[in-house]
């Protein structure tokens, strides 16, 4: 189904029985991101998969956006299908949403599982490198000599290696990629990126917090320092895995998932 909201409109897929879960994916991904969890959470839970502004299947963004925006997107998702206090995965830009989610709107999230993803603004150093890839791919359109770097980005090595189709899949999926939708979601979600650290003690959700040891876009500290800041956040560190942890290694973050919805949603 397509949900309209302020930055235009959301592919959402809904699937499966039970308590509510909002699943929100990574920059430059889609839904499919999720779907070993889709296929070992359905049987418990009702799935929100979202298609994140510019990206898979939702419609094209004609106009900036912020992450404030995100989340008012997100509450419009929420209320279309039905789900007034569901749980929220979020992995690296949906983690950022569900933050700020809880935050603006502690009353309509029951539960946050906050995936490679970061609290802080992004750091001056990492933006100024971002802005000049950004130059080049709003310019020319994704360009396949920068996927390298990006693919280093957003994997471990070691599943750089053995996973080349899964990695081809991901590349050609950048590729396809709006130039306007890819400027305005990564300016939103990594150049224009508020910081929230100092707000997180004010999340009263419970929350578990994953990081893949080898991530190289959001590194592990990071989460490390929400988990030290929301009151009782339990902190999972996946070992080898890249910033897609999900993806890469979906048994051991389904092993985490299910029990901690289970128990908070249920």
């Amino acid at each position: 189904m397509l949900v309209e909201t302020k930055v235009g409109r959301l592919f959402v897929e809904v699937s499966g029985e039970g308590p509510p879960i909002v699943l929100w994916h990574s920059l430059l991904c889609d839904g499919g991101m999720w779907r070993a969890q889709v296929a070992a959470l359905r049987d418990r839970f009702r799935l929100i998969n979202v298609d994140a502004p510019g990206h898979g299947r939702s419609g094209p963004i004609r106009r900036g956006f912020s992450m404030g925006d995100c989340v008012d997107a997100a509450i419009a998702v929420m209320d279309a299908v039905g789900a007034e206090r569901p749980g929220f995965a979020g992995l690296s830009w949906g983690g950022m949403v569900a933050m700020r989610l809880a935050l603006r709107h502690p009353e309509r999230v029951a539960a946050l599982a906050l995936l490679d993803t970061s609290a802080r603004a992004e750091i001056a150093e990492k933006k100024l490198r971002y802005r000049v890839l950004l130059a080049i791919a709003t310019t020319l359109g994704p360009v396949e000599s920068l996927m390298p770097q990006v693919e280093k980005l957003m994997f471990s090595d070691g599943y750089r290696a053995a996973h080349r189709e899964t990695v081809m899949d991901f590349r050609r999926g950048v590729m396809r990629m709006d130039r306007d939708a890819l400027g305005y979601s990564v300016r939103a979600v990594v150049i224009d990126r508020d910081d929230v650290t100092a707000d997180l003690p004010e999340i009263d959700i419970p929350t578990l917090v994953m990081c893949g040891t080898e991530d190289r876009a959001t590194p592990p500290l990071q989460s490390e320092v929400i988990a030290k800041l929301i009151p009782n956040a339990r902190l999972v560190r996946i070992p080898g895995a890249g910033h897609l942890s999900a993806l890469e290694q979906p048994d051991r973050v389904n092993g985490e998932l299910a029990p901690f919805f289970d128990k908070h949603l249920r």
